[in-house]
């Protein structure tokens, strides 16, 4: 009985840091194929059809890369939300990371944010709130086991902050315009990791909860 005691215990703690390791390496799979994903659609579709096919064109506010960011977005204010009705002492965090979240969704499916685009240095506009949201589960996700999904989502997503803001200007230094292939490839990758990032950080959120 000892012995099938001890066999059934170690199939257990087996089972469980199988399921722990999924429940950490799935989403990065998850980002990494979105990344791919959007990369790759979006290229064909400059390379093929010069841009003009909006499902595929990560630039555009009707990309599906776009819709499924919302999506994401949506769902992390859910979860947020959620959260923030518990007294406990995380409350205000999570408080804070809704409103935030919310006012994100918000942008993301009003003019406002093509309006912030068209500015030279619009995107800088949002700096302090993201800072302030990459604070807030930075801490929520603090001692948590995966903590480093959120976490990596937060660094994916300022990694796609810095090429928003920065890329066009550098490009520009260089005299590399919207037809040339440096330029999609920036957008492309500016798109991907900012989806990538959602993703992350959404399937990070739901353990935290």
């Amino acid at each position: 009985m000892a012995i099938q005691d001890s066999i059934l215990s170690t199939q257990t703690a087996t089972r469980r840091k199988s399921e722990r390791a999924t429940a950490v390496t799935g989403p990065f799979v998850v980002a990494a194929l979105a990344l791919a994903a959007v990369v790759i659609t979006h290229l064909v579709d400059f390379g093929a059809d010069n841009l003009r096919i909006s499902l595929l064109n990560a630039d555009s506010s009707s990309s599906w890369s776009h819709l499924v960011v919302i999506a994401a977005l949506v769902g992390a204010t859910g979860i947020s939300a959620i959260a923030a009705t518990r007294r406990d002492g995380r409350r205000g965090l999570w408080l804070v990371a809704t409103v935030i979240l919310a006012f994100l969704v918000v942008d993301e499916i009003s003019p406002l944010h093509t309006q912030v685009d068209d500015m030279s240095w619009g995107k800088a506009l949002y700096a302090p709130i993201l800072v302030v949201l990459g604070v807030c589960l930075w801490r929520l996700s603090a001692g948590r086991p995966q903590r480093i999904v959120v976490r990596a989502g937060i660094v994916t997503l300022g990694v796609s902050f810095a090429i928003h803001v920065f890329g066009p200007h550098l490009l520009a230094a260089l005299g590399l315009g919207a037809s040339s292939w440096a330029y999609q490839v920036k957008v492309a990758l500016k798109e991907g990791t900012e989806l990538a990032g959602w993703l992350l950080v959404l399937a990070g959120l739901r353990t935290l909860t």
